[in-house]
């Protein structure tokens, strides 16, 4: 099973982490009522899965590994279209994300070639729209 796509493509690296988190938005009229007990006035916009995924190259790979670090960190006016493991299986639909971050370790480097040995990097990917929306 393919476990994350981005742009519909598939790259040849190691997925070692997935954490998925949820944010639940209200909107600006949600709040407490005046009224007894100061109830409080739910108006959900939706819920955003947002996720913090960890790759590492593949031997051999290391290109894949490079453009795929390179195509997450250029800034961009348009999302990324990203399909990720949710529960069992991947979204229904891919949803277009933006990266807020990210970050990667250098494992080592060949004295002799002056070869980059990078061992793995980490993304944070957010929603760009609700994947959930109120009932």
């Amino acid at each position: 099973m393919d476990y994350c796509k981005i742009n519909g493509k598939v790259y040849d690296v190691l997925i070692v982490g997935i954490e998925e988190s949820f944010s639940v938005l209200y909107s600006e009229n949600t709040g407490r009522t005046i009224g007894e007990g100061a109830r409080m006035t739910l108006d959900p916009i939706g819920t955003f899965f947002n996720y913090k995924v960890t790759f590492a190259r593949k031997a051999g790979f290391e290109k894949q590994y490079d453009d795929l670090f390179d195509l997450f960190a250029k800034p961009r006016y348009d999302g990324i279209e990203i399909n990720i493991v949710h529960n069992q299986a991947l979204w229904d639909k891919p949803f277009e994300a933006y990266v807020s971050q990210g970050s990667r370790s250098l494992k080592r480097i060949d004295e002799k070639t002056g070869k980059v040995y990078w061992d793995r990097f980490s993304v944070n990917i957010i929603p760009m729209e609700a994947q959930v929306l109120p009932e």
